[in-house]
């Protein structure tokens, strides 16, 4: 999104971006050095950009707005330290992963400083409401990553895909654009701010299945397939399971086959098929209940990028 509805707050994310490289260093100076590459590396900043579009909307002080999307965008670089230790994952963001470069145990232990550090950024706000936020968002996500390691949940068919990605990616993404309202006393409005969030992080969960199928690595900056090779079941898939039950590669959809050149002919017959469309308009009616959550707030030009930025997820 080079020209992006992020620009709005592009000096803010700057600031969000030094709150997260002040964090107190961790005692392995090492370590610390890999954590920083790791921040350094960048990302789309998302999360702290919605947080601080719905705060910059409604006028919340900057200070705590500044605290609260710097541990939002920390937590979500935690998510991603540990998914990449359970998945094997060798890249991250272009760069080789944390795990690759010190032990698992070493590997953990960064990802849950990571926590505690968000967490102290979000106390920091002042708001007991945000941190009671914060700290159910955090137990929806591990709930959701630990039913990803379920092979019978990720056999449940489209119904158990949204449950999981509802928790491992929705949920993030509701926090973080209803937190900011929080800090206005509105739980009216916080509600509304925490459908856009819950309905864009579904979308956007959608589309990155889809790029699983579709995109290089080079664009996305880790390896395409990751998700059929380990037999989980995303929504293209799913789609592309249910239409065509009797697809003797069907099998290799499970995590007991193994065999390369199933799983590299079955992601080929996925990546050409209608269920990478059928996913797509899942994510459009995603993003239409978003678009929807915000006709409560004020318009102009706040408002005006978050319709845009969640229409540019597909």
């Amino acid at each position: 999104m080079d020209v992006s509805p992020v620009s709005l707050v592009a000096e803010d994310i700057r600031s969000v971006e030094a709150r997260m490289r002040a964090l107190p260093v961790p005692a392995a100076a090492p370590v610390a050095a890999t954590l920083e590459r790791l921040l350094a590396a960048g990302g789309k900043r998302l999360r702290p950009a919605l947080a601080l579009l719905f705060g910059r909307m409604l006028r919340v002080p900057e200070e705590p707005l500044i605290h609260l999307a710097a541990a939002f965008e920390i937590v979500h670089t935690a998510t991603l330290i540990h998914d990449d230790l359970v998945d094997q994952a060798r890249i991250r963001r272009g760069i080789p992963a944390i795990h690759t470069e010190w032990p698992a145990a070493t590997t953990v232990l960064v990802g849950d400083f990571l926590f505690a550090w968000a967490a102290r950024l979000a106390a920091a706000t002042g708001s007991i409401a945000v941190v009671q936020e914060f700290a159910n968002a955090l137990t929806v996500i591990v709930d959701g990553e630990i039913r990803e390691l379920s092979v019978a949940e990720a056999g449940n068919g489209a119904a158990g895909y949204e449950t999981r990605i509802r928790a491992k990616t929705a949920a993030l993404f509701e926090a973080a654009c209803r937190c900011p309202v929080l800090l206005t006393g509105d739980s009216a409005a916080a509600e509304r701010a925490a459908d856009y969030g819950s309905a864009f992080g579904m979308a956007f969960q959608i589309a990155d299945d889809i790029m699983d199928f579709t995109a290089d690595s080079a664009s996305t900056g880790k390896p395409s397939g990751q998700d059929l090779a380990r037999g989980l079941l995303t929504l293209p898939a799913i789609h592309y399971l249910a239409s065509r039950p009797d697809d003797p590669d069907a099998s290799a959809l499970g995590a007991g086959n193994s065999d390369p050149d199933i799983r590299a002919r079955l992601f080929e017959k996925i990546r050409v098929s209608d269920a990478i469309e059928q996913s797509r308009a899942s994510a459009r009616r995603h993003i239409g209940r978003a678009v929807e959550s915000l006709c409560a707030f004020p318009r102009g030009a706040h408002r005006d990028a978050l319709e845009n930025l969640v229409n540019s997820i597909v």
